[in-house]
């Protein structure tokens, strides 16, 4: 006899795989489609010879590398010596510095980039004003415009990213290693070369590879410091590919995608082969004390470099969109010269009243949908011998592979081709779908972690009292999880405020959000009131951020005298 947790587990992998597999097999269908999407054609190469046989594709690739390469060198040098300083160090400060160097990663990559854009553009950029007045009419450094722009933009967020990678592997190092090279005679920094950071190996090669793979899928960056003088990268040539000809590319947009795909793989399998076998125990058996380096004459100009950091990723960014958000014109300062106009011509738009609305709504059933959907799979895959769990997992994970960007091509092919789907197109629907898939490798990540800390023991005794599994799951694991679950759905709403390169392609007349909003506002010129979207923006992910603290406070796990775990209990809270 067939078990209903059998068939539940059946139908979740199938719904996984339906939501999940076909913006992939479209996209590797639709590169050797010869039409459109839903249009007549048949299979051939002619997308993948249109676009490996023009040099201006090899120019793109060559760009996204350099790019990528570059700030994922300026990041990993900045973040490391960040995650050293903290762990290791006396620097003054460096429990402040702890909690505000991760800030930078949750500011939208769109805040930074238009923030960056106002501050040092060739034309009125307030850092090339203050310099102007400083050194003279001729001194004006700084084109946000350029490689150099677009790569400082791009390691700014990336910076935290390499910090929080590489903070464990820092704190957790055992300090007898290093004290022993220091014995032997060598000075702090070969010892920081030759000890420190080869123990620290994995931790520092997963974060470049990751870093590495986050630049070949920077889209805000690209497309807004690039586009207008003809630096391309994947991400903003697939937009462009679709957006900027008539009739679209959609052949050479697919093509392009499965590139990045590819590239994606092989970064991943190159960390493997260098990781391999090796040994890199820091952690034994043996006591130890992570003693602090002291750093004497040396303390505040390493503070500096916190300093200087933070400025540039949080400070001056902010500051700038919000006193732009007050500005009667762009580029002149001053305090006769303030006003909220902008914030009253802002809402009186009636798209913006409509981004925030629909902002809102997918965030909403996102982060709900989402999470559930994130519970149910690290069940399944953590809790249950069920046959397709690890196919499941898999397919869960897939979306990771696929920027944003790529993932919209992907369902742009699955929802206009296959039969009873292009009903979505242009909805809130298909954003609703695509911000799911985007979230749900993190959220099962983090639920399975979750899951895996709650004994089997307080299941079985629900069971004993005769509940069934769906009882046993609802009322006793998804009671236990909440902060999980919190921290997930939260991870799935900041998903969806923030990001720009999923929605780009896929959202309709009507079904525009935040992000969408800004950028057609750049596009109009009218960067004052791109400023109060983006003020608006960082009160929301604010409000986010309370929200998840307060239900996190609400939902704390029970005091050990107060907790579930007898039979009793079991019994009334799956009212058995």
């Amino acid at each position: 006899m067939i078990r209903l947790r059998t068939v539940a587990s059946t139908g979740l992998l199938v719904l996984v795989v339906l939501l999940v597999l076909p913006p992939f097999l479209m996209l590797l269908v639709g590169s050797f489609w010869g039409g459109a999407p839903g249009a007549p054609g048949q299979i051939s190469l002619r997308s993948y010879i249109q676009a490996y046989t023009s040099p201006h594709t090899y120019q793109v690739l060559l760009n996204s590398i350099l790019i990528s390469f570059s700030k994922t060198c300026l990041a990993v040098v900045w973040g490391v010596v960040l995650a050293w300083l903290v762990t290791r160090t006396d620097v003054p400060f460096r429990r402040t510095m702890e909690v505000l160097i991760p800030v930078p990663f949750f500011i939208p990559a769109l805040f930074t980039t238009f923030a960056w854009i106002l501050l040092a553009n060739p034309h009125n950029g307030l850092v090339n004003q203050v310099l102007t007045r400083v050194f003279g009419p001729e001194f004006s450094p700084f084109n946000i415009y350029s490689y150099g722009g677009i790569i400082f933009v791009m390691a700014l967020g990336s910076t935290s990213f390499v910090y929080i990678l590489t903070f464990g592997a820092f704190r957790g190092l055992d300090p007898a290693l290093e004290e022993a090279a220091r014995a032997c005679g060598a000075g702090w920094d070969k010892t920081f070369v030759r000890i420190t950071l080869p123990l620290v190996a994995p931790a520092l090669l997963g974060a470049s590879i990751l870093s590495f793979i986050r630049g070949i899928e920077a889209f805000e960056g690209p497309v807004l410091l690039g586009t207008p003088v003809g630096i391309y990268v994947f991400t903003n040539e697939i937009y462009r590919a679709i957006t900027f000809y008539d009739p679209p590319q959609y052949g050479v947009a697919t093509a392009l995608g499965m590139t990045v795909i590819l590239i994606t793989f092989i970064l991943v399998f190159i960390q493997w082969c260098i990781l391999g076998e090796r040994q890199y125990f820091t952690i034994t058996g043996k006591g130890y004390n992570p003693h602090t380096i002291r750093l004497r004459g040396w303390r505040w100009p390493a503070f500096c470099v916190f300093a200087l950091y933070f400025l540039l990723a949080v400070v001056f960014p902010v500051g700038q969109l919000v006193a732009s958000s007050f500005q009667r014109t762009v580029g002149v300062y001053g305090l006769e010269l303030m006003t909220l106009d902008n914030y009253r011509r802002a809402f009186s738009e009636e798209i913006v009243l409509r981004a925030l609305q629909n902002t809102l709504i997918l965030a909403i059933a996102a982060s709900s949908l989402g999470v559930l959907l994130s519970a149910l799979i690290a069940y399944v895959t953590t809790r249950t011998q069920f046959w397709g769990r690890r196919l499941m997992e898999l397919i869960s994970w897939l979306p990771w592979t696929m920027p944003g960007i790529v993932l919209a091509v992907g369902m742009l092919w699955a929802y206009l081709s296959i039969p009873g789907l292009s009903v979505f197109y242009g909805t809130l629907g298909i954003l609703l779908i695509a911000f799911v898939m985007k979230g749900l490798p993190l959220g099962v990540r983090a639920l399975s972690g979750t899951i895996v800390q709650v004994d089997r023991e307080l299941e079985d005794c629900a069971r004993v009292h005769g509940a069934t599994w769906m009882q046993t799951f609802w009322s006793i694991m998804l009671y236990l999880i909440r902060p999980g679950m919190v921290a997930g759905g939260m991870l799935f709403a900041y998903i969806t405020v923030r990001d720009l390169s999923t929605p780009v392609l896929l959202y309709g007349y009507g079904t525009e959000v935040l992000s969408i909003a800004m950028l057609q506002f750049w596009a109009e010129s009218k960067p004052q009131i791109v400023s109060v979207l983006a003020v608006v923006m960082l009160l929301l992910l604010m409000i986010l951020s309370g929200a998840q603290r307060w239900l996190l406070i609400k939902g704390e796990p029970l005091e050990e005298s107060e907790a579930p775990v007898d039979k009793e209990v079991a019994g009334q809270l799956t009212g058995t």
